[in-house]
């Protein structure tokens, strides 16, 4: 009886993992890293976060809050967290990743933007996905909205769903 319990119990957690992995929901587990943000500033209100990233053995994560999952710009993945390993695709995000700084604040900005460079954590920080605006918010610019936000929007729909059950960066 125990036996079979015990498998059952098994089976359930193996299913419930599977069906997150697919169904594009995974546990994200968060490390306690606070806002990386090598911000290269173009002139007095503009920075490009990426623009001395080495993208050759890159990847972005893009974790999407509930609400910004509902939200999401047209042609975007419907999963919550997308990753991208594609160099052009990195590239024309590196080229386009660019942000004015508003001198203000952002309040309920849930999602967060990771990308590791050789396996090394270059950037996090905090964004805001949706049809009106896309911009990022951290302690160390405030609230910054996307110089160009339909090409970026169309870059980051070209991220792939996460399909592992559990996301450990």
């Amino acid at each position: 009886m125990f036996r079979r319990s015990l498998l059952l119990i098994i089976i359930l957690a193996g299913l419930i993992a599977l069906w997150l992995g697919i169904g594009g929901f995974p546990i994200v587990l968060h490390h306690s890293v606070q806002t990386v943000l090598p911000a290269v500033q173009v002139d007095n209100t503009v920075i490009k976060p990426l623009k001395d990233i080495d993208i050759n053995d890159a990847k972005a994560f893009l974790i999407l809050s509930s609400d910004d999952w509902r939200e999401r710009p047209e042609g975007m993945p419907a999963r919550r967290v997308l990753v991208c390993t594609d160099a052009d695709v990195l590239q024309q995000l590196k080229d386009s990743f660019s942000f004015e700084i508003s001198d203000g604040d952002m309040a309920t900005v849930e999602s967060e933007f990771w990308v590791y460079s050789h396996d090394t954590l270059v950037l996090k920080t905090s964004i805001d996905l949706n049809p009106n605006y896309v911009g990022i918010q951290n302690e160390l610019t405030g609230w910054a909205e996307a110089v160009n936000k339909e090409p970026l929007c169309r870059i980051l729909a070209r991220f792939k769903p996460y399909r592992a059950p559990v996301f450990i960066p």
